[in-house]
Parts: C-alpha cells; sequence; structure tokens
C-alpha cells in the first residue's frame, strides 16, 4: 500500500491522491487525511459522498483508520453514472476525482449529476467547461460538461451532464501560452436574494476593472435551489476562455447562515487582484497548474519548473 505523506494537507490534495490511486489501482493511505476532514466540517458531506459513492458503484473501499484515510481501488469501467451529490457536495469535485481514471477506458462515460453545481467549496461548472476542459484538450484529453439547471450549496438540486472520452495523449510544448490575454466580461449570478446586491456587484467590477456598463451582465436565477450567488469573470485568451470566479459563502454544511459582509468585499477584492494579475503578467493560478500536473506528466507535456516543488507534483510522480 502506497503511503502519502503531505506537510500541508488540503482537500485538493487528499482528492489527488484518490484520484491517482483509482486510476492506477494502487491502494493508499493518506496519513492524518482524516484528522484533517474531521477539523474541516464542511469537507465532511465531500467525504460521504465519494466514500458512498466508491461503495456503491464498485470502485473500491474507502476507509477512516484513526487519523488517516485509506483506500483499496477495485477500477472503475466505462458507462453511464447518476450520481446525486446532495446539498453539500460541488459535483466539480466528484468529476475531477473521476476524469483520470475514465480517461484511460476504451469507451466514452457519460455522468448524469444531480446537486451542488456553484459553490465556494470548488469551481463552477463553467469554469470546467470553458477553461479547464480547453486546457486538457491540448494535452489529448477530451471532455464535456452542460449546466442543466443551477443548485447552489446547501440546497442541491442542480443538474448537469458530464461526457469523458478515451483520451488521445498527445505532448503540448506550451501549455500556457496564450497569445492574448483581454477581459472579455463578466456575469454575477444571483439567486433568492436581494437583487439590489447584485447591482453593487456589477457597480464594482464595472468600476475596478474599467468595464464598460453592458460588459457585465446581472442574471437573476429563477430555476435553482435555494440561495445563490455566483461571479465569473471571462478573460479571453486567444481560442478559449479563462473564467475566473468567486461563490459567496452563504451557509455552512450544518445549513447555518454564515454571510460575513466583511468577507464579503473581501472575496470581491480578491476576484479583481487576481483577474488583473492574470491580465497584466505570466501569472497562471496555482489551482490551474496543479489540477494539470497529472495529465500533463501523462501526456509529456511541459509543466513551469516552479511546479515541480509542490507537493502535488512530488505525488503525482510516486504514482505516474
Amino acid at each position: 500500500m502506497k503511503e502519502i505523506c503531505y506537510k500541508d494537507l488540503s482537500w485538493r490534495k487528499i482528492r489527488l491522491a484518490l484520484s491517482l490511486s483509482l486510476m492506477r489501482g494502487e491502494p493508499v493511505v493518506i496519513r492524518n487525511a482524516f484528522t484533517f476532514i474531521e477539523s474541516n466540517f464542511d469537507f465532511i458531506p465531500l467525504y460521504e459522498t465519494v466514500k458512498r459513492f466508491f461503495f456503491d458503484a464498485g470502485c473500491g473501499m474507502l476507509t477512516d483508520s484513526g487519523e488517516d484515510i485509506q483506500f483499496v481501488p477495485e477500477g472503475i469501467m466505462y458507462g453511464t453514472f447518476d450520481i446525486d451529490t446532495g446539498g453539500y457536495t460541488p459535483i466539480s469535485e466528484i468529476e475531477l476525482l473521476l476524469m483520470p481514471a475514465l480517461f484511460g477506458s476504451e469507451f466514452r462515460s457519460v455522468i448524469n449529476y444531480r446537486g451542488v453545481t456553484h459553490s465556494h467549496l470548488s469551481y463552477p461548472t463553467t469554469f470546467l467547461k470553458e477553461s479547464l476542459f480547453s486546457l486538457l484538450e491540448r494535452m489529448g484529453f477530451y471532455a464535456s460538461m452542460n449546466l442543466k439547471r443551477f443548485g447552489f450549496y446547501r440546497s442541491g438540486g442542480g443538474l448537469a451532464e458530464s461526457r469523458i472520452y478515451p483520451a488521445e495523449i498527445k505532448p503540448c510544448a506550451d501549455l500556457f501560452a496564450f497569445p492574448e490575454k483581454s477581459i472579455e466580461g463578466a456575469k454575477v449570478f444571483m439567486a433568492g436574494m436581494n437583487m439590489e446586491m447584485a447591482g453593487r456587484e456589477k457597480e464594482f467590477l464595472v468600476r475596478s476593472l474599467n468595464l464598460e456598463d453592458n460588459r457585465v451582465q446581472i442574471i437573476e436565477v429563477v430555476d435553482a435551489d435555494g440561495m445563490g450567488n455566483s461571479i465569473q469573470v471571462y478573460v479571453r485568451c486567444g481560442a478559449m476562455h479563462m473564467i475566473i470566479s468567486k461563490d459567496m459563502e452563504i451557509y455552512n454544511s450544518a445549513g447555518d447562515i454564515v454571510f460575513d459582509e466583511a468577507k464579503y468585499y473581501s472575496l470581491l477584492s480578491g476576484l479583481v487582484s487576481e483577474t488583473e494579475k492574470f491580465i497584466k503578467t505570466d501569472y497562471i493560478p496555482e489551482y490551474i497548474i496543479t489540477e494539470l500536473i497529472p495529465y500533463a506528466l501523462i501526456s509529456g507535456s511541459a509543466l513551469p519548473e516552479k511546479v515541480k516543488e509542490t507537493e502535488e507534483y512530488r505525488v503525482c510522480t510516486e504514482f505516474l
């Protein structure tokens, strides 16, 4: 059984190790992972959803053992899956968990999701569709994501369909080379909340990013379960869009309202700062690079040198 020890644990790192274990069919123990999950209550429902799916789909056994978690994989076959993530697990996390294994299948897989499409804990489905999947295509990994209904954190009820195709691997020497970068616009999605707040968000984006008024759209989501607020900036990067987004934390995993106005304005400022840094410099958000590490290693694609110093890179090389 492979032993994984992270110095600085996060859910993303735990998910990466589980994903690689499933893809390679190699049992893994992740030290101190269960202690981390128990100490971060919002990740408990996510962990339980993954555990339940692995068991129900016959993918293997995920168990907690003292401070650690262990996963003994049995593999996953291509096919059609119906996955309900409930009200507290983002479907993006399940998609990212399963993709590496399903890319290695002989035939296409279809996943019909019901659950959380927009959450502060993960990426919105638009980011997968417009940004991550476009970068994966450069290395020969093809997938699609079709959002059918919004589902916000706590309520779930969102609907989406994913299709994951057998990989046609090809190396990419300039994965993060973008000929031009410019802000195309932004969208403010609001459901079940005071629309005046959406207006303030639009004004902030117009002023801070120096955008024309008509480049920022306010979209009131009527057909959605629960309250939610998602802000997405669309950056044109040659033939693709990079989506830089923030989802407001309105509830915690106990269902209590935890909206904090100070945190809210900090989040908006952070969105603007990250967008400007991406536009004006060679900066690529760390979360984007780390999500692509296993695919770059599999395809022989180039990665920035600084990535090789990360824990994610080390763990990927241990499996690949």
